[in-house]
C-alpha cells in the first residue's frame, strides 16, 4: 500500500466512522486450603462447579434477586472458560448443615468438584450477599473460602460479577474479569455514531455520548474513571475525555488543525499518546495531562499512527508505513530506538497485552483478521479466520480474553474470544452496528 493510499484510508476511516486441566498439578493456596485448578491456555477439561439458587437469610426478595444472582454468577464463570456450571433447582436452606451436606453429596455424585453456596440478606436499600465456596472432592466437603459483598438492590448484577471474580481468584490466584465494563461505538442513526458502555457481557448498555455526531475509538483510562475518544462534535476530528461515572463536563484533549485521533493512555494514566497532523504529517505525540505539555515522538515522512503503550510504560508500539506498507513498529517511550515488529502484510490496530508478552493487531489480506505476535516479534499467528472482517481487538485486564468487532453475521457486532482465538462468541446483537470495543480495567 502506497503512503498516499494509506493516508486516504486513515482519513476515510476517521470521517466515515470508525484451562485448564483437572487433576493434581502444581497446587495453589486458597485461604489455607489446597485447590487443584491449574490454568493453562485453552485447556481440555473444566472444573465442574455446582451453583444452586442463592438462599434468602432474611428480608423479602421482591425481585427474584436470589435466583438471578446464581444465574449471572454461573454465566460469568462459564464465560471464563475455566468452569462448567452444574445448576440446580431450589436453594440450600441457610444454617442447616445436614441439608448442606446432602446437597453437596448429591452434586458431587453428578460430577461437581466444587460448590458455591450463596446467602442473601435484604436490608432496606442494601443487599448483603455471602459466598461460601466448598471443595466437593473431599469427604469432609472442606470450606475453601467465604466472603461478603454489599450493594444497593439495583446493582445485583455487579454483586454477581464480584462473586464470580472471587471464585476465579480462589482457584487460580488471579481475579476474574466479570466486574469490568466495555465501551464501544453504536451506529444510532444516519451519520450518527455514539459511544455506549455496558457490562463486560454486553448487558446494561448506557450512553456515554449524546451529541448526535460521529464519535470514535473510545479508550478506557487505567483508573476506569474516564474515556478518551475522537469526535466530530465540532465538525472536525478532535480528541475528548468523558467521565461516564461522574457529573463532570467533557474535556478537550486536542483540537488542532487536521487529524486528532488514536488516543492511548500510559499505564500510570498521566499521559495520553495520540496521532496529530497539526504539523502536516500524521505523527505520534504525547500529552501530559497535568501540565498540558505536548511532546512529538516521531519525525518521519511516513504516516505514524495508532500508538499503544507497553504495560511497563517504557515502550510504545505504533503503525507506520515508512517501509512502504503499514506495519507494527516499537519505540522507546521518548521516541528513540524505533524498530519494526511485524512484516509481510498490511497491519493496523496494535494493542499491547496487559502482561506485556504479546501484541495483537489487524492484518488485511482481502478481508481483515486478528493476529498475535510475541513482544520480540516472534511467532506471528492468526486468531480469527473466515469470509468476514474481524478487527480492532481489545484485551481483558487478565490477558486471557479479547474482544473485537466482526461482521460475520451481517452488521458489525462485538465478539469475545480467548487469547488463542478459541471460544469466539457474540457479546452484542441487533440490527445497529457495534464496533471499536474497549475493555476496561477491573472496576474499583
Amino acid at each position: 500500500m502506497k503512503r498516499g493510499t494509506f493516508a486516504a484510508v486513515l482519513a476515510a476511516t476517521l470521517a466515515a466512522a470508525f484451562l485448564i486441566s483437572i487433576g493434581r498439578p502444581p497446587l495453589l493456596r486458597a485461604q489455607g486450603v489446597d485447590v487443584f485448578l491449574n490454568v493453562t491456555g485453552g485447556g481440555v477439561r473444566k472444573l465442574n462447579i455446582a451453583i444452586p439458587e442463592f438462599a434468602v437469610v432474611s428480608g423479602t426478595d421482591t425481585g427474584n434477586v436470589a435466583k438471578q444472582l446464581a444465574t449471572v454468577t454461573g454465566d460469568d464463570l462459564t464465560f471464563s472458560q475455566l468452569f462448567s456450571v452444574v445448576s440446580g433447582t431450589g436453594s440450600i436452606p441457610p444454617n442447616n448443615p445436614e441439608a448442606l451436606k446432602q446437597s453437596w453429596t448429591d452434586f458431587a455424585a453428578t460430577g461437581a468438584h466444587a460448590g458455591l453456596h450463596g446467602l442473601v440478606t435484604f436490608r432496606g436499600d442494601r443487599v448483603e450477599t455471602e459466598m461460601r465456596l466448598y471443595d466437593l472432592t473431599t469427604a469432609e466437603q472442606r470450606l475453601i473460602a467465604t466472603k461478603k459483598f454489599e450493594m444497593p438492590p439495583a446493582q445485583w448484577r455487579r454483586l454477581s460479577h464480584k462473586i464470580a471474580d472471587e471464585v476465579v481468584l480462589q482457584f487460580t490466584g488471579e481475579a476474574g474479569v466479570a466486574d469490568t465494563k466495555i465501551a464501544y461505538v453504536l451506529q444510532s442513526g444516519r451519520g450518527v455514531k455514539e459511544i455506549l458502555m455496558a457490562d463486560y457481557d454486553g448487558m446494561g448498555a448506557t450512553p456515554v455520548t449524546r451529541n448526535g455526531s460521529i464519535n470514535l475509538t473510545p479508550v478506557w483510562s487505567p483508573d476506569t474513571r474516564s474515556l478518551a475518544y475522537t469526535s466530530f462534535a465540532q465538525g472536525y476530528p478532535d480528541l475528548y475525555r468523558a467521565f461516564p461515572f461522574e457529573r463532570r463536563p467533557v474535556q478537550t484533549l486536542a483540537a488542532f488543525n487536521g487529524i486528532n485521533s488514536s488516543p492511548a493512555w500510559s499505564p500510570d494514566g498521566k499521559n495520553v499518546a495520540m496521532t496529530l497532523s497539526k504539523d502536516g504529517n500524521p505523527e505520534i505525540y504525547v500529552l501530559t495531562l497535568a501540565t498540558g505539555t505536548l511532546r512529538r515522538l516521531t519525525r518521519h515522512a511516513g504516516i505514524d499512527t495508532e500508538p499503544t503503550w507497553s504495560p511497563t510504560g517504557r515502550e510504545i508500539a505504533f503503525i507506520s508505513d515508512r517501509t512502504g506498507t503499514p506495519h507494527v513498529f516499537v519505540m522507546d517511550a521518548e521516541g528513540a530506538n524505533v524498530r519494526p515488529l511485524t512484516s509481510s502484510g498490511r497491519h493496523t490496530q496494535p494493542r499491547w497485552s496487559p502482561k506485556g508478552d504479546v501484541l495483537v493487531y489487524t492484518m488485511r489480506a482481502g478481508t481483515h483478521d486478528i493476529w498475535a505476535v510475541n513482544a520480540d516479534g516472534s511467532s506471528p499467528r492468526r486468531l480469527t479466520s473466515g469470509p468476514a472482517d474481524n478487527q480492532g481487538a481489545t484485551w481483558a485486564p487478565n490477558g486471557r480474553h479479547l474482544m473485537f468487532q466482526s461482521n460475520r453475521s451481517g452488521a458489525f457486532q462485538i465478539y469475545s474470544m480467548l487469547a488463542d482465538g478459541s471460544a469466539q462468541t457474540a457479546v452484542t446483537r441487533g440490527s445497529s452496528e457495534a464496533s471499536s470495543p474497549s475493555w476496561s480495567p477491573r472496576l474499583p
